[in-house]
């Protein structure tokens, strides 16, 4: 028996688009600052994002 596996027959990935990864954060964003009660400090940490790039897409979203 080889002990190289096998390469069986995938479908190729599709990476979201633009559009599909932004609304993706947005709803990620707006989880987050549910989870924790609107605080930005504690939802930016959660998200393991910088709390500047948080602002950041806060503004860019329309989420201020």
């Amino acid at each position: 028996a080889s002990l190289v596996p096998r390469e069986s027959p995938r479908a190729p990935v599709r990476l979201p688009t633009a559009d599909e990864r932004a609304a993706l954060e947005r709803e990620a964003i707006v989880q987050a600052l549910e989870a924790h009660g609107g605080n930005r400090v504690q939802a930016a940490r959660a998200l393991g994002i910088a709390r500047r790039t948080f602002y950041r897409r806060l503004r860019e979203f329309g989420l201020e």
